[in-house]
């Protein structure tokens, strides 16, 4: 029965990988030519028409190119376009999964502490910080910082290449200001998933039998493991969603930065080749998360 759960769920997730691939082409491939009319005097008027048969031709055309080519084709160098891409994306590798493991498992131990010292001062300015933080978009989080540090250098702090990747603490910066609203996320959702544990009867069976404080954390953590497991989807989509914008912002030429790049210059093929490695990983996670669930937790699956 377990098995069966798995493979179901797999193949459901599957399917929906599938459709955000093919929703994601169709919406590449809407006609982007703009119709410039010219009203009188120095007035015009710019337009973007629909027209169902250049869309069609916009279709029929990549499918021809993925025939000829037998794949994605090369660079006019004669570089293989999936070598490229693997290029870029260990770039963006060095920030995605060191950004993914501080959010989950800092983010972790910090709502765990908030909420063992839930009645303390310092409980109190950590929620603070955590509101605070969530409340801000990453983007300007990170020109904020920058911002900071450029004054900083003015005043004595040794420079550094902030809009880089060639050096090899390029990746620093970006995956810091990339873990922020990600690991005070998995703050909160410990916190409230351990404070929902709170009122069953289980813990106030352990506390009237003398259990210490530290052993009834324990199973209240297990017990809401299964909420604070299915998070790590929001905080890899999270992630994901936010790097390209980071990349850009940092000069980092990673492969959320040269999907950017592919996207704003309508070179489908690239749009393409560079999306898919971020919608398999997130599929990776998704699959590890339901695998996570049913394996230490399969009475609580359906709760959840």
């Amino acid at each position: 029965m377990w098995g069966i759960k798995v493979v179901w769920k797999a193949f459901r997730q599957t399917i929906i990988f599938l459709f955000v691939i093919i929703v994601f082409l169709l919406i590449l491939l809407l006609p982007k030519e703009m119709e410039v009319t010219h009203i009188s005097g120095l007035k015009y008027k710019a337009d973007f028409p629909f027209e169902l048969t250049i869309y069609m031709e916009n279709i029929t055309e990549f499918i021809s190119y993925f025939r000829e080519e037998k794949g994605f084709g090369t660079t006019p160098g004669g570089v293989p376009l999936a070598e490229e891409m693997f290029r870029f994306l260990k770039r963006s590798l060095k920030i995605i999964i060191p950004a993914f493991l501080l959010s989950m498992t800092i983010g972790i131990l910090i709502g765990m502490s908030l909420f063992y010292f839930r009645k303390t001062r310092l409980a109190r300015l950590l929620s603070f910080l955590s509101w605070t933080f969530t409340s801000i978009p990453d983007f300007f989080l990170f020109i904020s910082v920058q911002y900071l540090i450029i004054i900083a250098m003015r005043y004595g702090l040794p420079s550094f290449h902030m809009y880089s990747s060639d050096d090899w603490y390029s990746f620093i910066f970006p995956c810091i200001c990339l873990s922020i609203f990600p690991l005070f996320h998995m703050v909160k959702v410990t916190f409230v998933s351990m404070e929902n544990e709170v009122g069953e009867e289980y813990v106030r069976t352990a506390i009237l039998k003398g259990m210490t404080d530290r052993r009834v954390m324990e199973h209240m953590f297990w017990n809401g493991w299964s909420t604070i497991v299915n998070q790590s989807q929001m905080v890899m989509l999270y992630i994901i969603s936010s790097l390209p914008i980071i990349e850009k912002l940092s000069n980092y030429k990673g492969a959320g930065y040269q999907l950017l790049v592919s996207i704003f210059s309508y070179d489908h093929v690239r749009s393409l080749l560079f999306f898919l490695p971020f919608l398999i990983l997130m599929f990776f996670v998704v699959i590890v998360a339901q695998f996570a669930r049913e394996w230490f937790l399969p009475k609580d699956v359906d709760k959840a």
